[in-house]
């Protein structure tokens, strides 16, 4: 989808309509995605390039301009993409990666994540670990470190915070609460009454983040969460991402043709995944998914 082409379907001139001029929000939105049109991430470039799809499963898909020119947040209950004029790229990018399993797969949560959650707290906990656990959840809680709060920090915090489920940590002694920079407070993860995890919220902020880390090139922080949590969390991501950008690949198609993005597919197989083997079977073989739909409603 060309600049002209976003323009003539998203952009809003008149202050008069009723969901308001929004010129600043789609100039913006138009940098990011530029910005991941040069990520190194073949799947994040192939996702901004068929950015133009969207409206073929979202048709309801709208950008708003926030009036707070740093704002920005996506709402999937509604489709909208709410974006300020001045909005940092990794913030824009992180509500990008909601929008974009919003619309592909409805921010199904891939099975088996709640365990791949687990695992990644208990290797950040093991023996061989754990200090370097401590060593980065102090840094990043020093107010005098002046880069701890670096934009790219931002979602590595978050997802540290969505693995733990919690704001921050005592190290140390008692009184010793190293609160992480970026954050969601306990009961956005956890449900207290019914003393469960909200894995659907861990996984769409999961994937914010890595997306946001992916289009923006940081590679450093994706590097770190490796060293924290192992790689298993980041291998199921990546497939997630994958999916994200062949299912817009085949919709661009207009027919189901063999993905541009379908070879890749075999190296994500082996990884303990919500993207099962049907799954993956289902991506490659678009006749072999209508077969089974056909099925289920004969059952119904």
């Amino acid at each position: 989808m060309t600049e002209q082409e976003i323009r003539k379907k998203y952009q809003r001139d008149d202050e008069t309509d009723l969901r308001g001029a929004n010129v600043g929000a789609i100039d913006n939105f138009i940098r990011m995605l530029e910005i991941h049109k040069n990520s190194s991430d073949e799947y994040v470039r192939s996702i901004a390039e068929h950015f133009g799809e969207f409206d073929k499963l979202s048709p309801n898909f709208v950008i708003f301009e926030s009036q707070d020119p740093n704002e920005c947040f996506y709402m999937h209950n509604f489709a909208a993409f709410q974006i300020g004029k001045d909005t940092e790229s990794l913030i824009s990018s992180h509500e990008f990666g909601h929008a974009v399993i919003g619309v592909t797969s409805k921010t199904k949560v891939p099975d088996g994540y709640e365990g791949v959650i687990e695992r990644a707290k208990s290797y950040a906990l093991s023996p061989e670990h754990k200090e370097k656990f401590k060593e980065y959840i102090t840094y990043l809680s020093q107010r005098n470190n002046q880069d701890r709060t670096d934009a790219e920090k931002g979602p590595v915090s978050d997802i540290i915070s969505s693995i733990f489920q919690q704001p921050g940590f005592r190290i140390g002694s008692y009184e010793n609460v190293c609160m992480l920079p970026s954050f969601h407070n306990r009961d956005y993860y956890f449900n207290e009454e019914e003393n469960a995890v909200k894995i659907d919220k861990i996984y769409d902020e999961d994937f914010a983040n890595y997306y946001a880390l992916k289009a923006n090139n940081c590679d450093r922080e994706l590097d770190i969460i490796k060293e924290l949590f192992g790689e298993e969390i980041l291998q199921v991501l990546d497939s997630e991402l994958l999916k994200s950008a062949v299912i817009l690949e085949r919709v661009a198609a207009k027919e189901h043709s063999e993905p541009t993005l379908s070879s890749t597919i075999e190296s994500i197989k082996s990884v303990i995944t919500g993207t099962t083997q049907e799954d993956i079977r289902l991506i490659k073989d678009p006749e072999r998914e209508a077969e089974i739909q056909k099925d289920e409603g004969e059952k119904e």
